[in-house]
């Protein structure tokens, strides 16, 4: 297909995929068009032709349910809801961990018409009632295990709100009530530029644009995806379970996933879709057992949460043979999750380090954090979206929403980036994440990425430190793989010959058993700083 650029010194011919300039800003002439359906009718309307497979199973226990059941037991907990009395802009709270039931819950509470605010098992008990109390929850969901640790958060925060086990759910048939298509569907927690939680809010209609954008024909027979994200999670609930249900693949549940659990699913369960971050697929790739073989049933691999370096997107390749389509995707709580993608799909549809092209029906330009001024091809500065699964705002946080909405609804992303002559978008770093040195900026993913690519190395963070003379200076809290003895000195001299003295890592390397991420796979650099400060 041929780009259509209204810029006359910016044409260009993309193979594959539409892309048009504008006053500097970048379209996707693919549009799409959003069904006029509620996301529970979305999910069944298509219940006839898989009724009798299997929608979710657990790798741990075997305990499933079909499409069917899946459908009948929904319909309980929306019956139950309204039994309780819940009404429509009421908000039910979701504790459960990657389990079979929590579709079931999470569609009965869309079909009550109540907004549902998903809650991380692992949270404090401070995290769970700032949560509570931000979003006026009126009910919460968990397994029994989590049954007393909620029981006292609440009354250690003196709220007196109703506690549900997922044993509750056999019900009657619900009453149809009148749901409004932008009712608010879903409040998802976001880190975005704070250090505390906010509550972002996915209309309905911005849950189906997320599915038609990106949902693909993958063949007559039934998929087989493994829900490796947390469903507690943007990523996990929308691109995988949501996007699953959809297409009536089969969904494979697990708590916690394992090297060994890894192999079971892509050898046992025949797993044909794989959705990761970096993190797993350096678990794919680490993981010697793992052969070629254990991919062919796999059609495709889709990657999110950060980009996959250059080396590490070879060896995957290599491991997974020819035959395994590999895309990687960009986006944010914020917009539902995706905004972007690269594929192999298409023609000169991957560039290694980049993070692909716009979805459909999405605008992106690029900014000056400073200025506002709006710049060009191969410039770098902040990303800012719009599109139809950008958010509604976050909830009952107006200056918050000033904060990132420019004029026209355009999304702040707070990533720094640019855009090449192809439409391709590469992200340099964040706005808060940069580093200073000396008046320099040092984009943390940079170094990161040279990081990762030594032999000895598994996995690796970048921060800024303070420094007597330099202001900031990077440190790398680095991973070092298996029988590794590599010392600091060695990985400081390694950054030394491949950057500009700025960039060099002036305050130090410490070696760490882990990098703590984000159900995403985002690196959570605010831990890391605690944990120098605790030092």
């Amino acid at each position: 297909m041929l780009a259509t650029v209204r810029n006359p010194k910016m044409w260009k011919t993309l193979t594959g995929r539409r892309i048009f300039v504008f006053s500097r800003k970048l379209h996707s002439l693919k549009t799409i068009e959003i069904p006029n359906l509620y996301l529970d009718e979305m999910i069944w309307r298509n219940l006839d032709k898989w009724s009798n497979k299997t929608a979710t199973v657990c790798a741990e226990t075997n305990r499933s349910y079909t499409y069917q059941e899946l459908y009948n037991k929904s319909n309980s907990i929306a019956s139950f809801l309204h039994k309780f009395g819940m009404v429509k802009d009421d908000t039910v709270a979701i504790m459960l961990p990657n389990i079979p039931e929590y579709p079931i819950v999470f569609l009965g509470a869309v079909q009550a018409g109540v907004q549902v605010t998903p809650l991380n098992p692992s949270f404090t008990p401070g995290e769970i009632s700032r949560q509570l109390l931000q979003t006026n929850c009126k009910l919460v969901f968990c397994t029994n295990e989590k049954y007393t640790t909620v029981l006292k958060t609440l009354h250690s925060a003196k709220l007196y709100v109703p506690i549900v086990t997922i044993n509750t759910q056999n019900r009657t048939l619900p009453s149809s009530d009148s749901i409004d298509f932008d009712d608010i569907a879903q409040s998802s927690t976001s880190n975005f530029q704070q250090d505390f939680q906010r509550d972002v809010n996915d209309t309905i209609a911005i849950l189906l644009a997320e599915q038609v954008d990106t949902l693909k024909d993958l063949g007559p027979e039934q998929d087989v995806m493994p829900i490796i994200m947390p469903m507690y999670h943007i990523s996990g609930l929308t691109v995988i379970m949501l996007q699953g249900l959809l297409k009536g693949c089969k969904l494979v549940t697990f708590p916690k996933l394992t090297s060994a659990l890894l192999v079971n699913l892509l050898h046992n369960f025949h797993t044909t879709v794989l959705c990761i971050a970096p993190p797993i697929a350096q678990m794919l790739l680490n993981n010697s057992y793992i052969k070629r073989s254990h991919f062919k049933k796999i059609k495709t691999i889709i990657c999110g949460g950060a980009p996959l370096g250059k080396a590490q997107l070879s060896a995957l390749c290599e491991k997974v043979g020819i035959d395994v389509i590999i895309s990687q995707v960009y986006g944010m709580t914020e917009a539902s999750p995706l905004t972007h993608i690269q594929t192999m799909r298409i023609k000169a549809g991957v560039k290694p380090g980049g993070v692909g092209l716009l979805l459909p029906s999405t605008e992106a330009k690029i900014i000056l954090p400073e200025s506002g001024k709006e710049v060009g091809s191969n410039e770098v500065g902040e990303i800012v979206l719009r599109g139809p699964q950008i958010m509604k705002g976050y909830y009952k946080n107006e200056m918050a929403n000033q904060e990132v909405f420019m004029s026209g609804r355009w999304l702040k992303t707070g990533d720094l980036g640019f855009y090449d002559n192809d439409g391709h978008f590469f992200i340099t770093g964040r706005r808060k994440e940069l580093i200073k040195v000396k008046g320099y900026q040092v984009a943390p993913a940079e170094l990161e990425d040279l990081i990762r690519d030594h032999p000895d190395v598994e996995d690796v963070a970048i921060v800024g430190v303070p420094h007597d003379t330099l202001g900031e200076a990077p440190k790398a809290f680095v991973v070092r793989k298996h029988g590794s003895n590599v010392s600091p000195r060695l990985i400081e001299e390694y950054v030394k010959e491949n950057v500009v003295k700025y960039k060099q890592l002036s305050g130090g390397v410490s070696f760490i058993d882990s990098i703590p991420r984000s159900g995403a796979g985002k690196i959570l650099r605010n831990q890391l700083k605690e944990l120098l400060r605790n030092k």
